[in-house]
């Protein structure tokens, strides 16, 4: 079997297989194509406004937009950075502890609920909840130390808060 033979055999598979590689490349011209309007459409307002305008206001027109990005992009970025700044003094960290302060009582009613920012500032706070009254307390936190002794529940409150921080 030559050349000729071979052709014949397969000539039906070999036509298919090349009018898939024309409809693929017809595909991709048109893709192209129609990146390529979406591209020049910029470039054809500038260069209408050029011939408007003539060249030296056409580079004005463009580096004044482009000192306006810059001005605005400056802008979002300070705006960016007092947001992150402002975002150190919230709380991150949170720890809840609920007990039994008193024998009588059940139901977990009682709680100590600690917070803090990332640099482990903040405050605990301790409600203890009775048949006949409730007593809140509030401490503060400073650099994850507490600014007096703490109670066994304050304590894993605290301890809490800090591990969440991480």
């Amino acid at each position: 079997m030559g050349f000729n033979g071979f052709m014949e055999e397969y000539l039906n598979i070999i036509l298919l297989v090349l009018v898939i590689l024309s409809v693929i490349s017809v595909v991709s011209v048109v893709s192209i194509i129609l990146k390529l309007k979406k591209l020049r459409k910029p470039f054809g307002e500038m260069a209408e406004y050029h011939k408007e305008t003539g060249t030296e206001k056409a580079l004005e027109k463009l580096l004044k937009g482009v000192d306006e990005n810059r001005e605005y992009i400056r802008g979002q970025s300070d705006e960016i950075a007092r947001i992150l700044e402002s975002l150190d003094n919230c709380y991150h960290g949170t720890g809840i502890v609920k007990f039994n302060a008193f024998d009588d009582i059940g139901g977990m009613q009682s709680y100590s609920l600690c917070l803090l920012t990332l640099k482990k500032n903040g405050l605990i706070l301790t409600n203890l909840v009775g048949r006949n009254s409730t007593r809140g307390y509030a401490l503060d936190v400073k650099n994850g130390e507490p600014s007096r002794d703490l109670s066994d529940e304050e304590k894993e409150a605290l301890a809490y808060a800090i591990k969440s921080l991480s």
